[in-house]
């Protein structure tokens, strides 16, 4: 993605050239479409739009990173994208980890803008079964989440984590805990790192940032809830029948692997294009609810709370969004269907790829072998 230099030089030795993203196809159009239609900071109300990708709504002021929102001409970032990304033209597709009918519409804006293919080859890596990784490379660490998880009810555990590079501040991290505190019919797993202001890989102290008695009420009085620093196995926690939802970054990768299995997310996005990720998942797939938004705004329990129990209790909408959640993971598991007479979507997407690179490479081959044949 960020190296647009390297497809004329694959070019010049006739080696096929693509794009990878980890992004959600949505998300990259926003960051891709806010990014070359500059300035923000001259707006007069709080509310985005963008041009080339209107189809995708309107931002507000709170989804653009600082230095998007300041960006003019003349700053470095400014500077390094619109040398990027317009260069994307050159290369020979794009290939995306997510799902056809999941993100059409941010697979049909790069179709339209690039003129190139855009091969939805997601979720990467396939699914696999919970039983197939545990007690493999996870090991005995996987095997105590899984034996915490076995004892509790179905659906009734709320997995948290903003993955391995995003924190909260010490006040979200607060009104979190106490939210939790508050929820006495959910069980969770909270991975959990230090918050802003203190080193990422430093040890958590959880009774001196935490409220006072919370991880001995969660985990030794009420064995509801386990506080696990850095480091979780999320694929086989969001796999267990007793996870009934995800409070995420939104990261494209974690997003999916709740999604494959059916978890329903609430959304706290931290940075780049996680604020797209999530705003494109709750109002056009219907399957999150936007918990707060970046690392410095202000929160409240009580708010967290009520979203808590919004996606995770008996309730209409609740009920909606589980719903679309399973639908998701039909979507997902028909996309990576490989059998004889029958292939999914993102299987034929990487047929199309490699097709088409091996296309490219039989017609190098040829071009150089008619030079050879000319120079002798």
């Amino acid at each position: 993605m960020f190296f647009e230099w390297s497809a004329n030089i694959a070019h010049e030795f006739g080696i096929f050239h693509v794009i990878f993203s980890g992004a959600g196809g949505f998300g990259l159009a926003c960051y891709y479409s806010m990014w070359l239609n500059l300035p923000h900071q001259k707006t007069e109300n709080f509310v985005f739009t963008m041009p080339d990708f209107q189809e995708g709504g309107n931002l507000d002021v709170s989804q653009l990173n600082p230095c998007l929102l300041e960006a003019d001409s003349n700053d470095p970032y400014t500077n390094f994208n619109w040398k990027n990304l317009p260069n994307w033209i050159n290369s020979d597709g794009i290939l995306f980890n997510t799902i056809e009918g999941l993100d059409k519409l941010g697979l049909t804006y790069f179709r339209r803008k690039l003129g190139i293919p855009a091969w939805a080859i997601g979720p990467i890596p396939w699914p696999v079964s919970n039983k197939q990784r545990v007690g493999s490379e996870t090991g005995e660490e996987t095997e105590k989440f899984i034996k915490f998880l076995d004892e509790k009810e179905e659906e009734s555990g709320l997995y948290i984590s903003f993955g391995s590079q995003n924190r909260i501040s010490t006040s979200q991290m607060m009104e979190l805990a106490k939210a939790l505190d508050n929820a006495s019919r959910v069980n969770f797993i909270w991975a959990v790192r230090p918050h802003l202001g203190f080193d990422i890989n430093m040890e958590f102290r959880g009774e001196e940032w935490l409220p006072e008695g919370f991880v001995q009420r969660a985990f030794e009085d009420q064995n509801r809830g386990l506080i696990v620093p850095k480091w979780a196995p999320q694929v086989e926690i969001l796999a267990h029948k007793s996870v009934g939802a995800f409070l995420t970054h939104c990261g494209w990768n974690s997003v999916l692997e709740s999604l494959e299995n059916g978890v329903p997310l609430l959304g706290w996005p931290i940075a780049a294009e996680q604020f797209y990720h999530a705003k494109f998942l709750e109002q056009d797939v219907g399957v999150c609810v936007e918990v707060a938004r970046g690392n410095n705004s202000q929160v409240k329990h009580e708010d967290i709370l009520e979203k808590i129990d919004v996606v995770m209790g008996v309730n209409e909408k609740g009920n909606e969004i589980r719903r679309k959640a399973c639908e998701v993971k039909e979507m997902i598991n028909n996309a990576i269907i490989d059998d004889e007479d029958l292939k999914g979507s993102s299987i034929r997407a990487m047929d199309e790829f490699l097709n088409a690179a091996l296309s490219m490479n039989k017609l190098s081959n040829d071009v150089r072998t008619n030079r050879n044949m000319s120079n002798s």
